[in-house]
This record gives C-alpha cells, structure tokens and sequence, in this order.
C-alpha cells in the first residue's frame, strides 16, 4: 500500500473517531439505540441487525456517543479495507491504492464512518459479499461462495437493499458465455439457500406481526402511476453529492465511453453490474417516486473500483485531485459547522439544529419536567 495514501486514510479514521464523542447523537442514532434497548427479532422499517451492534457495544463499553458510534466506525473501516483488497486481487497495486483513496474522498464513506445507521452495516456486508462472490467464480473457490452466501444473510439482517446483489450477481453470470455455466452449480443454489437461512428470525418475526415491515417497505417502495421528472432530478442531483460530484461524473463517462472494452472483459463486467443493475433500479424507481440519495449506497462501492481501474489505466490524475481537496473540505467544514457558519444562523438550519441542538433543548425542557414525565 502506498505510504502516503495508507496515512492518509489512518489520519481520517482518527479525526472521525475523536469527533464521534463529540458530536450529539443525531435522533435516528437514538432511535436505533433504543431498538438495542429493546432487542427483537426485527422491527417496523428495518431489521435488527443495527439494534445488535449497538446492544453489544453498549455492553463492552458503556453508553457515550463514542460508543453509540462505534459498529459505524469500525464497519466502515471494513468496507474500505475490503475495497482495497478486492481491487487488489482483481486487478493490481496501484489500482488498489487508488480505489482506497477514492473510497475514503467519497462524501458517502465519509458520511457512514459517523452516524450510525443501517447503512454502515449494509455497506460492509456487501463489500465482503463482493469479495467473495468475486473469489468464488474468478478463482474457483467454493468456500468463498459459501462465506458470500453468509455475508448476504448478514447484509439482509442489516437492510433490506441487500437483495439486489443477487439479481446483480444473477445477470453478470446470465451475460457472461464463461460464467454462464455457472447456473448448473449446486454450490450456488446452497449458497442462496443459506442466505436465506441466515434471514429467517426477520420472516419469522414479520409472520408474527401481519408481515407489517415487508408490506411497509413494498409500499415504501411503490409510486404513483405518473412519471415525475422533477424526483428523478432530486435522484441524480443527490447522487452526485452523496457519491461526489467528480467521483460518479467520471465513473459514468468512462462506462459510457469504454463500454465495448467492459463488455469484452469479465472482471470490468462483473463490478459494472454490481454497480449498475442497483443505479439503474432506483434510477428508475425515481421515476415514480421520491428516492433517497443514499438508497443506491451499496452500487457505488463497485463504482469505484471501476473507476480506479479506469483512472490508472489513462494516468487520470485530476479526478483524484478534486475529489481529495473536495472531502478535505467537507471534513472541515460539515464537522465543524457552528464554527464557520454566522452567529445569526446558529439555530435556524434544521440539518445542524438536529445534531447541535440536543443537550440545549434538554437544559430548557428540564424546567418543566416533573418525574412522572414522559418525555417522546
């Protein structure tokens, strides 16, 4: 690994671990704490996995904001790891390093490495899922088709968007005449079934509660019958930002304009429909309602491995540049808002008051609170 960028990404784990104890818990990292207060098989919007990682850190180290925020951390300490090796194991050194760079200057990571949210786990059970369904068929190896198979069950415990890795994996295999043999592998049906097993006690507990969080993801998820533009456009707009402005503009143009070359190699095809199918699915899912910038999250990962190759192949350096200076700022800027932002604004931007406003709020109602109050 490259000195530079190793210290680099070393200097960013550090700097986000020292804010997260002193950052005030956004409220749906509260929300998530109180399901580990309460753990269950599952919950209305999400399954538990979230509510375990919390619960657990709550045991081993007590109950700060640090501690709260720690299975962000150290997931997201995974998935760029795992972004790391995957490229490197795919391609080569120098494609790695840069896929590592990329990943740590991207507004996404960087936005998972302090709230903690379903999205930290989903993001890293994925990574690792990519890692070794990538393992299984480019190397043969039927342990890692297994390990996948269990990494997806976890990805699915964590959030439901894990499923679209299988429709992904299943449309490289079903577009790759190599791979396409593949489908006549008992291995991979096993592994699907395990997938499955591992995301029983969410069925379980949905069977027990009128399958509420299924038919309120399925509605969640359904818009109306009219195509609506102007979502579509808060989609793309959010995913630049959430992506980063340089980091998908590039990773699409070079997609666009390289398509022949990806369609002639099976590795390039492989991360290209880990990226694509899940981009183009809420792409169009935009089309009829509103999508969240972060729900196509999983797809970038791919994205910038793709991107990374592409970069060193045509010694593409400014991207890299940009999007480095760009998440230096962020850094800065969005973790130290109060700081830069006018004294006359303090208290009337919603996004900072959510997560600067808490502890004040809490020494203004405490004059008014008795101790038969219920405080929601």
């Amino acid at each position: 690994m490259n000195k530079k960028i190793w210290w680099f990404f070393v200097v960013v784990v550090i700097y986000n671990a020292i804010f997260n104890q002193l950052f005030e818990l956004h409220f749906d990292e509260a929300y998530y704490w109180v399901w580990g207060q309460n753990l269950a098989l599952s919950y209305y919007d999400h399954p538990p996995m979230i509510a375990y990682m919390i619960r657990l850190a709550n045991i081993l180290f007590g109950n700060s904001e640090f501690v709260i925020r720690l299975p962000a951390l150290l997931c997201t300490i995974v998935t760029c790891l795992y972004i790391y090796k995957l490229a490197f194991r795919a391609f080569n050194q120098e494609v790695a390093n840069i896929a590592l760079l990329l990943a740590i200057s991207c507004p996404l990571i960087e936005g998972v490495f302090f709230i903690v949210t379903p999205d930290s786990l989903l993001l890293m059970f994925w990574s690792l899922s990519m890692y070794y369904i990538y393992i299984a068929l480019f190397e043969d190896n039927k342990r890692a088709i297994y390990l996948s198979g269990l990494f997806i069950g976890f990805g699915l415990l964590s959030k439901y968007t894990m499923v679209l890795i299988l429709p992904s994996i299943f449309m490289f295999l079903l577009c790759s005449k190599k791979y396409r043999t593949y489908f006549k592998n008992i291995h991979l049906y096993l592994t699907v079934l395990l997938a499955i097993a591992v995301f029983i006690p969410v069925i379980l507990w949905n069977y027990q509660h009128q399958w509420v969080s299924f038919l309120f993801q399925f509605h969640h998820g359904i818009g109306s019958d009219e195509l609506n533009f102007h979502s579509l456009g808060d989609y793309l707009g959010g995913s630049l930002i959430v992506c980063g402005v340089f980091i998908l503009s590039s990773l699409l143009f070079y997609i666009i304009k390289y398509y022949k070359l990806i369609i002639s190699d099976d590795k390039l095809r492989f991360f290209t429909w880990l990226f694509g199918f899940t981009f183009i699915f809420f792409t169009c899912s935009s089309l009829t309602k509103h999508v969240e910038a972060n729900w196509p999250a999983p797809a970038f990962l791919a994205g910038l491995i793709i991107l990374a190759y592409f970069l060193v192949k045509f010694n593409n350096r400014w991207v890299i540049k940009s999007s480095v200076v760009l998440i230096v700022i962020i850094l800065i800027i969005a973790k130290f808002p109060l700081f830069f932002m006018p004294q006359s604004l303090h208290g009337e931007v919603y996004s900072i008051d959510v997560m600067f406003g808490n502890r004040y709020l809490m020494k203004e109602a405490k004059k008014y609170i008795k101790d038969d109050t219920v405080v929601l």
